[in-house]
């Protein structure tokens, strides 16, 4: 096979990794294994595992039959686990914190009410 259909199968990988928003999706694995309280190398581990069967999946069977477009796409599918890996760690973690914000803000507004209530009650005794 030629270049250029090795550079096609690359290009199109591409967009189907792109298009699927992988990162995404994996961010709430990621958030779910820190509930678990999942080691961070552990997590890092099982979100390279999921990104990396995720990817392969969207592997065009057509190329499978050139080795040139099929190493291509495997380099590919190398350099874009870690990045969506890494990403989707980023996004899980913002979305924790995020959690935790909302939860801190709740309970501070409860402990608001709590305080008002009392004074409240004792300025009408």
């Amino acid at each position: 096979m030629t270049i250029a259909p090795a550079l096609d199968a690359r290009t199109e990988l591409r967009r189907r990794i792109r298009a699927s928003h992988m990162a995404d999706a994996l961010a709430g694995m990621c958030a779910d294994l820190c509930m678990e309280q999942v080691e961070p190398e552990q997590a890092l581990e099982r979100i390279q595992e999921k990104a990396l069967e995720q990817l392969v999946s969207l592997l065009d069977t057509r190329i499978l039959s050139d080795a040139e477009a099929m190493d291509s796409c495997l380099g590919l599918i190398a350099e874009e686990c870690g990045r969506i890996a890494c990403e989707a760690l980023e996004k899980g973690m913002a979305r924790l914190r995020e959690g935790l914000a909302l939860l801190e803000s709740l309970e501070s507004s409860e402990e608001m009410e709590g305080m008002g209530g009392e004074f409240a009650g004792g300025s009408v005794n």
